[in-house]
């Protein structure tokens, strides 16, 4: 086998192993609210203050696990959207209150699917 052919085998088994992650965009929720079909469906990051917290468990009827959903809004200063955070209890999630101040990334669906939130 020649060299390149080696470097270029390589380089693409180096590719395959890194993760397909999707960068958080940090963005004011002003500008979701003026242009949401520019971010609709994309990861988005927006930091502000937690207000409006709800949080609902259930149990599900085949796993037995229980989900912890927090529902909250999030407030920048330029505007507010609705957040929904939901994950198993039992793996520790971050744990909201009215008045933290926090990072969140998560899908725009017009609201945010949150998947990873931040204290600060």
């Amino acid at each position: 086998m020649n060299r390149t052919l080696r470097l270029e085998l390589a380089l693409i088994s180096l590719l395959c192993l890194v993760p397909a992650a999707q960068a958080a965009d940090p963005v004011m929720i002003s500008s979701l609210q003026a242009y949401p079909e520019a971010y609709k469906m994309k990861v988005v990051q927006v930091t502000g203050m937690v207000s409006g917290y709800k949080m609902h468990h259930f149990i599900g009827e085949r796993t037995k696990l229980e989900k912890c959903i927090q529902n909250f809004l999030v407030d920048d200063g330029s505007g507010m959207i609705e957040a929904s955070y939901a994950a198993l209890c039992q793996m520790g999630p971050v744990m909201l209150k009215d008045g933290d101040q926090v990072t969140v990334e998560g899908h725009f669906l017009g609201n945010l699917d949150v998947r990873l939130v931040t204290k600060r």
